[in-house]
Formats: C-alpha cells, sequence, structure tokens
C-alpha cells in the first residue's frame, strides 16, 4: 500500500517513537522510508543589550545542520538494522509544518509519520506543536504515533501482510524461470 514514508525526526525523545513505529511501517509494506528532519530558524533577541556569545547566522546554519544529520543518520541505523531502504533530508522554511508537507510532496510520499508526547490539544498548540498544522495543511495521511512512558510495554501499531512477500531475489529469479518456461 505504502511504497515511500515520511518520518519526521527531531531532537526530543518523542522522534524515537516516530522512527521505531515508521521503520516498522516500512517494514511491513516493504516502502522506502525518508527521514525528514526541519531545521530551526536564527532567531535575533530584540534587546537594548549587546549580543555577548551569540553565534553568526552562518555558525548557527552549520551547527543546526549538523546535528539534524547526528540524528538523521542514526534513524539511517535503525532502518538499516530492520532491513529497510532508507534516505534522508533536512528542510528549512517559515513554517516548519509547511516545510515537511512540501517536502512529502516534492518526494512523492504516500504517508507521513510523526510522534507526540501526549498532551492534549491545546497544550500542542501553546507548546508549538507541529501537529496541528500537519493535519490541517497535508493531502496525505498523518500517522500521529504516541509516545510510551517509561517503563511501558509498546504494542506496535504496524500490521502484519496476510500474505509474506517473497523475497525479492527469489521473486524476480520466479519471474524469469516463468518466462523461460513459456518461451
Amino acid at each position: 500500500m505504502f511504497k515511500r514514508i515520511l518520518i519526521v525526526v527531531g531532537a526530543g525523545p518523542t522522534s524515537r517513537t516516530a522512527v521505531s513505529e515508521g521503520v516498522a511501517l516500512a517494514q511491513v509494506h516493504d516502502a522506502e522510508a525518508l527521514f525528514f528532519s526541519v531545521l530551526p530558524r536564527y532567531i535575533v533577541p530584540v534587546a537594548d543589550m549587546p549580543m555577548i556569545g551569540m553565534p553568526s547566522p552562518e555558525e548557527y546554519q552549520r551547527d543546526v545542520t549538523r546535528n539534524a544529520e547526528r540524528f538523521l543518520a542514526a534513524a539511517t541505523v535503525v532502518a538499516d538494522k530492520a532491513g529497510v531502504r532508507s534516505k534522508y533530508a533536512v528542510g528549512a522554511g517559515f513554517d516548519d509544518a509547511e516545510c515537511i508537507v512540501e517536502a512529502a510532496r516534492k518526494r512523492r510520499c504516500d504517508v507521513i509519520v510523526v510522534a507526540s508526547a501526549g498532551r492534549n490539544a491545546v497544550m500542542r498548540l501553546l507548546s508549538g506543536s507541529v501537529i496541528p498544522g500537519l493535519i490541517t495543511l497535508s493531502t496525505l495521511p498523518v500517522l500521529v504515533v504516541r509516545q510510551a512512558p517509561a517503563g511501558a510495554k509498546v504494542k506496535r501499531l504496524a500490521a502484519v501482510p496476510s500474505q509474506p512477500k517473497p523475497p525479492r531475489r527469489k521473486a524476480v529469479a520466479a519471474v524469469r524461470e516463468r518466462q523461460r518456461r513459456a518461451a
């Protein structure tokens, strides 16, 4: 059903939930996982005091890109261990939700997986969560996975297909064998 799954990755512990559930979903559907991280914007504080110790916009951009790539590389390791094909990308924009939706559209993703800390809707709006914006803007399905409390047993959301798919090499060999017999 799904061929490419965009998984939103960030610095927080909820991101690990999105990665594990997104990779499990990709594994079940034999889909490619695209890990995506939105880079934070450089905000200049407005104050009468001089900015001492503030990095330049270039330094800030380099640091946040390096950090994002570190998280994304860790996510690809999880996908590799599960046998899931994966890529990663970073993006930046004025609105994080819009940036994620645009990335999913450009890369022809079938679903967006994002994690929630489990707060109610009002707290998500106040804390600046990207989830309400994703749900509003996206024409794709958005799978919101909830971070499990510490020590809780996690149930997988991904369903096992009724017919297991044969490994690709065997499927290709079977098709070639049928073609050879037909000729």
